[in-house]
């Protein structure tokens, strides 16, 4: 961009600068030049203790040189200061680890029974939230997870089947560890009292009260029930 100069009446359009001889030499040095079309406006846009010129005259420039001691370092976050870095600048992050606890699931099973076969099923399912231990430093893994177990078994009993008891002159039993698959009925019966047992006689404890007829004798040889 330029300007008109009027010199000495004589106006010159469309001037970028204006130069002079110097005393001492045949060259010439600018004493004036357009800075209306730069864009120099602050120091905030040139490196500090620069100086220029721009459109409203001298600049000093104001942003500060950086390099990687002035980046700080927290965590997983590297932090570079607004500035000029005139090489490549980094910061190490440190590392750390994570690792999952040890952790115990208690978990109760539930039973089911097939009542035909007498097949017992245990099932059992269970699951637990961890949080990983990390140490100090950037963990790029570790995150909290699931433990979850689960499973199942079975387990056959022997049957027995529906069994009806008569009473009889010895002991009767059901085997132990056996899954009923039937009723097991003891017969009862109505004429077991006191009164239909021998006195002095006992049963399924009931001692009888029933006396015996007593016969007798007498002198001629006749026989007396009484």
């Amino acid at each position: 961009m330029s300007n008109s100069i009027i010199i000495r009446g004589t106006t010159y359009a469309g001037v970028p600068d204006i130069s002079v001889p110097n005393a001492n030499d045949t060259s010439e040095e600018v004493v004036y030049r357009d800075t209306s079309d730069a864009t120099l406006t602050s120091g905030s846009q040139m490196l500090n203790g620069v100086e220029g010129y721009g459109p409203n005259g001298k600049v000093t420039g104001s942003i500060p040189s950086k390099s990687s001691s002035n980046m700080s370092v927290s965590g997983a976050t590297v932090t570079a200061p607004a500035g000029y870095y005139p090489e490549s600048s980094s910061k190490s992050v440190a590392s750390g680890s994570a690792s999952t606890p040890p952790t115990s699931i208690t978990a109760t099973p539930s039973l089911s029974i097939n009542p035909a076969t007498g097949v017992v099923t245990a099932s059992v399912s269970a699951q637990q939230s961890v949080t990983p231990a990390v140490s100090a430093g950037y963990v790029s893994a570790g995150t909290p997870g699931n433990v979850s177990v689960s499973g199942s078994d079975t387990l056959e009993l022997e049957t027995q089947g529906a069994r009806t008891i008569m009473p009889g002159t010895t002991d009767q039993t059901v085997a132990a560890g056996q899954y009923l698959t039937g009723a097991i009925t003891v017969k009862g019966d109505s004429n077991f009292q006191e009164g239909n047992i021998v006195e002095g006689v006992t049963m399924f404890g009931k001692t009888g009260t029933a006396k015996l007829p007593s016969i007798t004798q007498d002198q001629n040889g006749g026989l007396h029930i009484s």
